[in-house]
């Protein structure tokens, strides 16, 4: 089940979400994958491509612009400068 509630927010207004059962992002440290139940965070997040899947197969793949993740009770959030949907 997609245990994920993602919702992505640029500075611009524009925003983006799904349920999704994993997310991959790419975080200033290097890429990190979340899950369901994944512990509490915040991260800073680089330029880059993450994606997210549902439990279906679909992958959607997303550039990001830096900006800050927040996971917390299944829900990840990111704020961000720019997206732009590749798939």
């Amino acid at each position: 089940m997609d245990d994920l509630h993602l919702l992505l927010s640029c500075s611009n207004g524009e925003s983006w979400e799904k349920r999704v059962c994993s997310v991959t992002l790419p975080a200033v440290n290097g890429s990190l994958g979340i899950l369901r139940n994944h512990a509490p965070m915040l991260c800073a997040l680089s330029d880059g491509t993450m994606s997210c899947r549902t439990e279906a197969g679909e992958t959607t793949r997303i550039y990001i612009s830096k900006g800050i993740a927040s996971v917390a009770d299944n829900e990840v959030t990111l704020l961000l400068s720019y997206m732009r949907v590749l798939e």
